[in-house]
């Protein structure tokens, strides 16, 4: 039953490309922050378990955010324990909604728009699975619909097999287009083209409760490992990938070229406004968003 999905949302980062924080940013009509559309979008596919992954400095004001959600959806909240200026990564992030989460449950970021339809997408892919199964399921997006036009990206390149499922995932910090061409810097000086028509990851993630039992080894032994470095981040697609090698799981991966766009850079913001905006003249979302008189959840 799709009550039981629940939603994860990564905000806890600290938008170091965007110049600051840009969970809470007012971006649609009635200053709705992008992470509110995810939201929105989730709860009219069924979902009805909402967990905020955030730091604890941002407690009241999502406090004031979730306020107009509709009082059939639970709202919850884990904290990202940090101890250093920089986060550990996403997967040491999702590693705190641990205790939260006990079935289906899609992870997403606070500051990726995904759609609509990829929350159907995701209840589809849950119907009928089992909670304990190591099967799980990814979004994947056109690499060149997936740039920004002011800087470089950071995507997790992946490689599909034949039978759509994933083979192996990497993260190429630096991504971007340059006379006509994606490249992604390896090293200084150096880079690899890619095809526009590649494969990459969002961070749309379906799984299980099982992927916590591997997050909770790999995560500790990454820190163990890297305790000293400031800059290491235990990023979930490369504990992915590491899983994947082993054949502790197995991924799906669902082709999805629905729009997508979202907040990376600061010269970003005027285009993420425009797209909301066109939406809700388009008669996509209500404005305000969250008022009571449109389709009921």
């Amino acid at each position: 039953m799709s009550d039981d999905f629940t939603l994860v949302v990564l905000a806890a980062g600290l938008g170091s490309r965007f110049g600051g924080p840009k969970q809470l940013k007012p971006l649609g009509p009635g200053d709705s922050a992008l992470l509110e559309y995810t939201t929105y979008d989730a709860i009219r596919a069924g979902f009805r378990n909402i967990v905020f992954i955030i730091q604890a400095s941002f407690a009241d004001d999502f406090a004031s955010l979730v306020s107009p959600f509709p009082g059939n959806v639970s709202v919850q909240f884990a904290f990202q324990d940090q101890k250093r200026t920089k986060p550990w990564g996403t997967g040491h992030a999702l590693l705190a909604a641990q205790h939260l989460v006990h079935g289906p449950f899609v992870l997403c970021n606070a500051d990726d728009y995904y759609g609509v339809s990829a929350f159907e997408k995701a209840a589809k892919f849950f119907d009928g699975n089992d909670p304990e199964s190591t099967h799980y399921g990814m979004l994947g997006y056109r690499l060149d619909a997936t740039l920004s036009g002011h800087g470089s990206v950071s995507r997790a390149l992946c490689m599909i097999s034949d039978d759509g499922r994933l083979s192996s995932v990497a993260e190429h910090p630096r991504i971007k287009r340059k006379d006509g061409v994606i490249l992604s810097e390896i090293r200084t000086g150096e880079a690899l083209e890619l095809n526009e028509g590649d494969r990459v990851s969002m961070n749309f993630w379906m799984l299980m409760p099982s992927i916590f039992r591997f997050l909770d080894i790999e995560v500790r032994a990454f820190i163990e490992q890297h305790r000293r470095d400031l800059s290491a981040e235990c990023r979930l697609p490369d504990i992915v990938h590491s899983l994947l090698q082993r054949g502790d799981i197995t991924v799906e991966c669902l082709p999805h070229d629905d729009a997508w766009f979202g907040l990376t850079h600061s010269s970003d913001y005027e285009i993420v406004v425009s797209a909301l905006q066109t939406m809700h003249d388009d008669g996509i979302y209500p404005t305000p968003l969250w008022q009571y008189d449109a389709p009921k959840f």
